[in-house]
């Protein structure tokens, strides 16, 4: 087992440690100014760019910032070439079939649990009216949030992963992912309005361990992070807050004690933001 006082040093042509408070500084500060913006001159907003959705160009800038940030620091810091590498690890398909399946199913699982919890019919487990409506939404946020992955779990996880055990750089990114979103519970048009915000706290903080997770069983891939998170936006699954929230935490749980040979090890810990190769 690795001294628990040491580093883990960047790999040859890699971001080093150090990028990792300019990458939450930044993401906040590029974000937050947006929607404070947003908040505080909504008719100026809604004059130039339109009515305040999550269409608005402010309110999708905002929700890229994540992974706005983390690849300008990729090209930042190793070039054009980094850049290439670092989006490399979109395509490494050679995974087990059993995180494929894990990755497709099982939130949309927790999130029809949830909304059975809450009352909802079974015939309503999966939305289909308006069908093209919902096509069309779904589509929508696979360009939307998912693009967060690239800052969250492209550069955040990793960087995190050299000082600490996974389980714990799990959740901190988690919790500073949900923490970032608190903006929008006070914007109109967004759907985070009509939720709890506690409950959301822990929720997606929960999703992030699970990502941990993930993103260590499968070598750091980022494309099992950007389909986990659009999981959590599809427009076919139905509503499941709070439940999905609770569900989401012992999801984690159970994966964390699963994988304790990893997740609590920093020495098994995937660091590498860009591959050398």
């Amino acid at each position: 087992m690795s001294d628990p006082s040491t580093v883990h040093t960047a790999p040859s042509r890699d971001l080093s440690v150090r990028y990792i408070l300019p990458f939450f500084v930044a993401t906040f500060a590029l974000s937050w100014g947006l929607l404070f913006a947003m908040l505080q001159y909504p008719e100026a907003m809604t004059r130039f760019f339109g009515e305040l959705s999550v269409t608005h160009p402010a309110y999708m800038i905002a929700t890229w910032s994540p992974g706005l940030v983390g690849i300008g620091l990729v090209w930042a810091a190793t070039g054009f070439s980094g850049l290439r590498r670092f989006f490399g690890r979109l395509f490494d398909v050679r995974v087990p079939l059993v995180w494929w399946a894990f990755v497709l199913l099982a939130l949309p699982l927790l999130k029809m649990l949830g909304a059975l919890l809450n009352g909802t019919p079974v015939s309503e487990l999966i939305v289909l009216d308006p069908l093209g409506q919902v096509v069309m939404i779904t589509g929508f946020m696979l360009f939307l949030g998912p693009a967060e992955e690239f800052g969250w779990r492209g550069v955040a996880l990793p960087l995190m992963q050299r000082t600490m055990a996974p389980v714990w750089a799990g959740v901190i990114v988690g919790f500073v992912w949900a923490f970032w979103h608190i903006p929008a519970f006070y914007l109109d048009g967004a759907p985070h309005t009509a939720w709890s915000l506690t409950p959301f706290l822990i929720g997606v903080t929960s999703v992030g361990v699970v990502m941990a997770v993930v993103f260590n069983k499968t070598r750091g891939n980022l494309l099992f992070a950007v389909l986990i998170h659009w999981q959590l936006n599809i427009a076919f699954w139905p509503e499941a807050q709070p439940w999905e929230n609770y569900l989401n935490l012992a999801l984690a749980v159970m994966l964390v004690w699963i994988h304790r040979d990893v997740m609590l090890h920093r020495d098994k810990a995937e660091t590498t933001v860009v591959p050398a190769f």
